[in-house]
């Protein structure tokens, strides 16, 4: 009988053991998942309502930017392909050039403007030679709704990338040479 006494208050202690244990564990995961979180918060796609001003402005032109780009190297290679030259990839270029050089002056809502404009004058160009806008090439929401505040005329930005580089063609022939330099590094 004490055998089983002892056996008894051996598995309670077990028990015990196990239930010190899994209380560890389980402040051990949370501890892990709020860690996490802290770390991947910056990196999230609502980026800009964790970052409310300049750096959530910087977040935003980013990614307007980026995908802008695409949206132009798209262009490129169907205007390349088709050769129906309008004028609208050049347009798109440098609207895109000027944003870039509105975002490294830490410009970033103007960036966001100019870079619509150049997506806009992109899309036109991938629709003459026999293309089609992908919802990947669209605007998220969030974006739109950033841009929207206070934006300016298309002539008015129209304006401003023809002031910042009056020396470029306006002939997309021109824009065939070489790919467009119109990225923009993740660095920045």
């Amino acid at each position: 009988m004490a055998l089983f006494w002892g056996c008894l208050n051996h598995l309670d202690f077990i028990s015990s053991n196990n239930k010190h244990i899994h209380i560890m564990k389980t402040i051990q995961k949370t501890i892990l998942i709020l860690f996490l979180g802290v770390f991947i918060a910056p990196f999230s796609v609502k980026a800009n309502s964790v970052y409310p001003g300049p750096v959530g402005e910087k977040i935003a032109a980013h990614r307007v930017l980026v995908k802008t780009s695409f949206v132009i190297h798209h262009a490129y290679k169907k205007v390349k392909e088709n050769k129906v030259y309008t004028g609208n990839l050049a347009r798109a270029i440098r609207h895109q050039k000027y944003a870039r050089m509105l975002y490294r002056q830490g410009k970033f809502l103007r960036a966001m403007h100019q870079s619509r404009r150049a997506r806009y004058f992109a899309i036109l160009a991938i629709q003459a030679n026999k293309g089609t806008e992908s919802d990947d090439m669209k605007f998220s929401k969030e974006d739109e709704m950033k841009m929207s505040k206070n934006a300016p005329s298309d002539a008015e930005l129209d304006k401003e990338a023809d002031a910042a580089f009056p020396n470029d063609s306006n002939k997309d022939e021109d824009m065939m040479a070489a790919e467009p330099d119109v990225d923009i590094n993740d660095g920045e």
